[in-house]
């Protein structure tokens, strides 16, 4: 059985199917002009984005070099300051020396010849000078430990005996037991002025943080020489404290210290812990 369609029917219907196969291909056309629409819209966009993160890379790499230059400024500043400080140091130790500790020297010698020549009949004023001699003694002991405090006098002889010299005078002050381990032979060494007067400060500032801070009842020092580097190590059985907690103002001072042992190369380690007390270690090129 065949179908016969009229010759007029047929011409509608290729007409209609003729407009249904062009509305497709019109409407895969405005899909694809979309699609890359969307496309281009997208490729801008993430130029945009990658635009914007080199913008922000080079901002932060400008950021960082300036960050690392302000850090070398402020480490020469410091560098500066402590060289500065201690050349105070030692200007205010030499004319301390040369001044006051001369002339309280030449004032003992007069009141003790003036001392000598009262009689006992005069017990009255022999009582006197004999009170003044013994301020002027006070005094000069006074003026002795600034000195020492100022510019230590004992580095020429060797750094093992001026470390055990600081350590007695400490434990005579304080009452606290001080043990030096170590050898004799690091006085074999050959180290510039500056490094050991910086080693001999890294010792003053923790006897005195010891002293001030710990309630330690003893503290053990150890000098140790090895490869080319000295080590000192300075533990104490003081209460300890939280390396984490905010900075004190006492933790300047080792914070100077950083900063001087960072300019020989060295390098300065602080480890405590509550009831543990603390462990300082300078490790400083010679």
């Amino acid at each position: 059985m065949s179908t016969h369609i009229p010759d007029r029917d047929g011409e509608a219907h290729g007409r209609r199917l003729n407009r249904l196969l062009g509305k497709r291909e019109g409407t895969a056309d405005t899909i694809g002009d979309e699609r890359d629409a969307a496309l281009v819209r997208l490729m801008q966009n993430q130029m945009l984005v990658n635009q914007a993160l080199v913008e922000k890379i080079f901002a932060l790499e400008k950021a960082e070099d300036a960050l690392r230059a302000s850090e070398q400024k402020l480490h020469e500043l410091l560098a500066h300051q402590l060289a500065t400080r201690e050349d105070e140091r030692k200007r205010i130790s030499q004319e301390l020396h040369d001044s006051l500790a001369q002339n309280l020297l030449a004032l003992r010698i007069d009141i003790v010849m003036l001392h000598q020549h009262t009689t006992n009949r005069h017990y009255r004023l022999r009582d006197r000078i004999g009170a003044a001699l013994d301020n002027v003694d006070v005094t000069l002991r006074t003026v002795k430990g600034l000195l020492g405090e100022l510019r230590p006098s004992g580095l020429e002889l060797g750094l093992h005996a001026t470390v055990e010299m600081e350590l007695r005078k400490f434990t005579r002050a304080s009452g606290i037991a001080c043990e030096l381990a170590g050898g004799a032979s690091i006085d074999e060494l050959v180290m510039g002025e500056e490094a050991l007067l910086t080693v001999y400060r890294v010792l003053q500032e923790c006897l005195n943080n010891v002293f001030r801070h710990s309630l330690a009842s003893r503290v053990h020092v150890r000098l140790d020489a090895a490869g080319g580097v000295l080590a000192m190590r300075i533990a104490d059985n003081g209460i300890g404290f939280d390396p984490a907690a905010p900075r004190k103002p006492c933790s300047f001072g080792l914070l100077d210290l950083h900063e001087r042992v960072a300019g020989h190369g060295g390098e300065l380690i602080v480890t405590s812990a509550h009831a543990h007390g603390t462990e300082v270690v300078l490790n400083i090129p010679v």
